[in-house]
């Protein structure tokens, strides 16, 4: 195996990178180096080596790391990481489950690269050159760890743009050519486009959430806003009196309506709604639902856009609760990364002294296990989800 090449790091960053935390910024650099992006590198402060990651000039984030030990970045690494993530995660999966995130990017010590399993399909995105590169290195370990049916590429993705990479593939990597695939989850059965679906097709990281939310559905009319393929509907309406779900998506509302049929519960026609969920929000009258559910994609993008997204949850969660009645529950989430908790509270707060009422919270909840984060990387914590009760004042 050719020798890999080297990077040297400042000793005033030394620090950082001892911490554990996996990007290292062209700023901490001794030097740019003159190497070609993408590559794997062995970097070193002085004559200390402290790790093996990949270089690229295009981002602020010179080096992402892989490995603190010296070993080579092969198949069987990957393989290796692989199988330890698979053994570690399906100890705590729960019964009649065969969907979760099996790689997690730097929280699982694999920068920019995702995969989700959904049964014995696997699902990738290759965010970055580095990780692109090593594509067919990860291809190979995710057939020895997992020896799925098909692995498919979803690596259409802004973020690659960035990185300096031209294209967004789609496609399928390895094994039997598939579109859809049928999951089981908590019980529950969805159909999952993996090709043409959103992020890889189905959003695993709500799974607790939306187990939790039962009981506090019972015999409730509720409406599901963003509700995407019916993930938060499929479950409320094994116990709720009615459900509404709501999302600008045609195929995304057909999906829900599969889903229901899926799950043996009743499809009516007005049940389903392809509609604009701010204008739902606000031709919805008073009193029709006592619990809403809002869970929307991401707001902000980047940082830029933090401004105009605390404006937008700030809209959405004021008009649900405007129409909410007293005692009626809101079930609120956020994924977007740059909206921390406490930012989120106060819009929940916000929200509340709009509408001249207060919220009790009942349920704080977060991204679930296979959704780790470390704590010597915070940026990887990025989901808040609240089941709120209004109260009058």
């Amino acid at each position: 195996m050719a020798e890999m090449h080297k990077v040297q790091i400042r000793n005033e960053r030394l620090k950082s990178v001892l911490a554990g935390h996996p990007w290292i910024f062209s700023g901490a650099l001794a030097q740019k180096p003159h190497i070609p992006d993408g590559v794997v590198v062995r970097v070193l402060c002085g004559s200390q080596f402290l790790g093996i990651g990949y270089y690229n000039s295009h981002t602020d984030i010179a080096v992402r790391m892989l490995t603190l030990r010296d070993e080579p970045i092969d198949a069987g690494f990957f393989a290796e990481r692989f199988r330890l993530l698979r053994r570690r995660k399906e100890e705590w999966l729960p019964a009649r489950t065969n969907a979760y995130r099996a790689v997690f990017a730097e929280s699982d010590g694999l920068p920019g690269l995702v995969v989700d399993k959904y049964d014995k399909t696997l699902v990738a995105q290759f965010h970055t050159m580095g990780m692109d590169r090593l594509k067919p290195l990860v291809v190979e370990g995710l057939v020895k760890a997992y020896g799925p049916k098909t692995v498919v590429e979803r690596s259409d993705v802004a973020i690659r743009t960035m990185e300096g990479l031209e294209d967004k593939p789609v496609g399928i990597l390895h094994g039997t050519d598939v579109q859809e695939v049928e999951i089981e989850e908590n019980g529950f059965k969805f159909l999952v486009h993996v090709i043409e679906g959103q992020k890889t097709g189905f959003f695993l990281d709500q799974r607790d959430n939306r187990q939790a939310l039962v009981k506090y559905a019972k015999g409730r009319t509720l409406a599901n806003c963003f509700s995407y393929t019916g993930g938060f509907s499929v479950y409320a309406a094994s116990v709720a009196k009615r459900v509404v779900s709501v999302d600008i998506s045609k195929p995304a509302t057909e999906y829900c309506r599969r889903n229901f049929r899926l799950n043996g519960h009743a499809v009516n026609e007005g049940d389903f709604l392809a509609q604009d969920v701010f204008d739902f929000l606000k031709e919805m009258q008073p009193g029709a639902f006592d619990m809403i559910i809002l869970d929307p994609p991401s707001f902000a993008k980047n940082k830029k856009q933090l401004t105009n997204a605390i404006k937008a949850y700030t809209t959405i969660n004021s008009k649900a609760l405007e129409k909410l009645p007293d005692g009626g529950i809101l079930v609120s989430s956020s994924c977007t990364s740059h909206v921390d908790q406490s930012t989120f509270i106060k819009i929940l707060h916000q929200s509340s002294v709009n509408t001249r009422c207060s919220l009790k919270v009942l349920e704080s909840r977060e991204q679930p296990f296979d959704h780790p984060y470390h704590l010597s990387f915070p940026e990887g914590r990025y989901l808040k989800f609240f089941i709120l009760q209004k109260w009058g004042r």
